[in-house]
């Protein structure tokens, strides 16, 4: 049986970015789309970052009204808007880890900026890392 979340301590497991899963595109749209689902029948982190409202217009304006006709290339605003606060990890999911949804919104965030990274070489960080010589 699936319950919230209670009174117990959010625990984060470690970022492997070695993991061959953690670098393949389609593996991480599936897992964004397995927690975009929650957090959009959820709605408690409305408030929290301009990410959630973002989400849930984008998943409300689509066709179904549901994430299965929403494109993938959209959930771009929807990671550049968060902060990192870690406040809907820390504070408001109900179902963040230990619960069986485990849901990590931050984690999920930053895998998403580090392939964005990688693919694109003309990114303002890989233009610093390049001119870091000239400091």
């Amino acid at each position: 049986m699936v319950s919230e979340g209670g009174l117990r301590k959010p625990e984060r497991k470690a970022i492997n970015i070695n993991d061959p899963k953690f670098w393949n595109e389609t593996e991480l749209d599936t897992e964004l789309r397995r927690q975009f689902d929650v957090c959009h029948s959820c709605r408690r982190c409305f408030n929290l970052c301009d990410s959630f409202p973002k989400l849930f217009d984008l998943i409300d304006e689509a066709p179904s009204m549901e994430l299965d006709t929403v494109d993938s290339s959209s959930f771009k605003n929807v990671v550049d808007a968060c902060t990192l606060c870690d406040m809907c990890f820390m504070v408001s999911c109900p179902y963040v880890p230990p619960h069986e949804f485990a849901i990590d919104i931050p984690s999920i965030f930053i895998r998403y900026k580090a392939l964005e990274n990688k693919k694109n070489t003309n990114s303002i960080d890989s233009q610093i890392a390049k001119d870091r010589s000239k400091w």
